[in-house]
C-alpha cells in the first residue's frame, strides 16, 4: 500500500472521528479506528488493484493493434 492511500485512510478515519461526539470515540475505542483504518486501505487497494488491471488490458490490446498494423503495413 501506498503511503498516500495509507495516509488517505488515515485521514478518513480521522473525518469519520470528528463527526462523533467525544464519547462516541472513547466508547469506539481506537482498536476499533485502528482497524477501520485498515479496511478502508484494504478497500482502497482493491479498487487501485481492479483499475490497474483493466489499464494493463487496455494497453495489452493496443500492443497487439499496433503489432498487428505493422505487420500488415502495406509500402
Amino acid at each position: 500500500m501506498s503511503k498516500s492511500q495509507t495516509q488517505h485512510a488515515r485521514e478518513v478515519v480521522d473525518a469519520f472521528k470528528q463527526k462523533l461526539s467525544k464519547s462516541g470515540v472513547e466508547h469506539v475505542g481506537q482498536k476499533h479506528f485502528d482497524e477501520l483504518q485498515l479496511l478502508i486501505e484494504s478497500a482502497i487497494d482493491s479498487a487501485v488493484f481492479l483499475e490497474l488491471e483493466r489499464v494493463a488490458d487496455q494497453v495489452s490490446s493496443l500492443a497487439h493493434q499496433i503489432r498487428h498494423n505493422a505487420e500488415t503495413f502495406d509500402s
